[in-house]
């Protein structure tokens, strides 16, 4: 690539041939009356303006050709790995349509995005659901695709699950963490629209408290009452009635879901139309990063564009003195 450098001399030995040439012309328009006024000829010093204006647009663009590059050291943090368990309501109460489409459909659509993007920080995640009782839809995993088949199969699940019992669906997400051999800190998530008629809540809260174990809380739903609607195997939709008939009617509880957080030390967020589920997943993980330490990253940046730069602004200042 050196080579590209003999294109200076070559363009500089072009520049004092054409000077040269002007300069014959210049004598031979002072030898005849009136040409030299009607030929006005650049002076010495804007010839030399144009000799540096030249020298610099040819090695710019030389030194462009050549693909230079810088060394960069970088520091890189080596961040704490960790593994992410999300627990699911997946009661009655969450097919509330107060959140479009449904607050159980767009907790799942929230989950997926979260998933399809999520940070490298997070080497596998779990994923628990729970009603009136719990079950595990998937153990660790690096595998996104199967997580997104799971919460696939469960969104088509239209059955409704009645009870909710956050306390034995904390205890299933624990129950995943202790099987698993790895020593990945583990991120506890749970999202539901905070109803709760389990007996296990406070006993299961307080031996996490003693362990130092945070569960994170998202909490979806509106403010206000809404219907629970359910759709019947001939595909029309109906809403839940009570033994007498009476329209079947939840409300977001939030005291619930705040003392989850409050009593296992960690944070609470809340979601009323659905679309800040997946920027709080990513606030939690960065909440929870850990930096183990620092490695310097050797990165080589390319200074072709400055070249061009350089050179593109001398050809132009060329083209208007012209």
């Amino acid at each position: 690539m050196s080579g590209w450098l003999l294109a200076i001399p070559i363009l500089l030995a072009c520049w004092f041939m054409h000077a040269y040439y002007k300069r014959a012309i210049r004598r031979v328009s002072a030898l005849v009356p009136g040409l030299s006024a009607r030929s006005r000829m650049s002076t010495w010093r804007s010839d030399v303006v144009l000799l540096v204006l030249w020298a610099l647009a040819a090695a710019a663009l030389v030194i462009a050709v050549m693909r230079p590059q810088m060394l960069l050291r970088m520091p890189d943090p080596q961040l704490e790995r960790q593994d992410l368990v999300l627990v699911l309501d997946r009661s009655a109460s969450m097919h509330a349509q107060d959140v479009t489409p449904s607050r159980f459909l767009r907790a799942i659509a929230e989950m997926k995005t979260f998933l399809r993007h999520k940070p490298d920080a997070i080497e596998r995640v779990g994923l628990v659901g729970f009603a009136d009782s719990s079950v595990v839809l998937s153990h660790l995993t690096r595998d996104v695709d199967s997580l997104l088949f799971y919460l696939d199969w469960i969104s088509e699940d239209a059955e409704p699950l009645y009870g909710t019992d956050m306390g034995a669906a904390l205890a299933t997400a624990l129950d995943v963490a202790r099987k698993d051999t790895s020593r990945n800190a583990k991120v506890y998530v749970i999202l539901s629209d905070g109803e709760d008629h389990g007996a296990a809540l406070t006993v299961q809260l307080d031996a996490m408290r003693l362990d130092g174990t945070r569960v994170y809380v998202i909490g979806i739903g509106s403010y206000g009452e809404a219907a629970i609607p359910f759709v019947q195997p001939d595909g029309t939709q109906v809403f839940l009635r009570d033994d007498d008939g009476k329209m079947l009617m939840t409300r977001f509880n939030e005291s619930t879901l705040r003392r989850i957080a409050d009593v296992t030390g960690a944070r609470y967020y809340r979601s009323v139309t659905g679309a800040e589920l997946s920027a709080a997943m990513n606030d939690i993980v960065r909440h929870e990063q850990k930096i183990l330490g620092w490695k310097m990253d050797t990165q080589y940046r390319d200074l072709y564009r400055v070249g061009l730069a350089v050179a593109g602004v001398a050809v132009a200042t060329l083209l208007l003195m012209l």
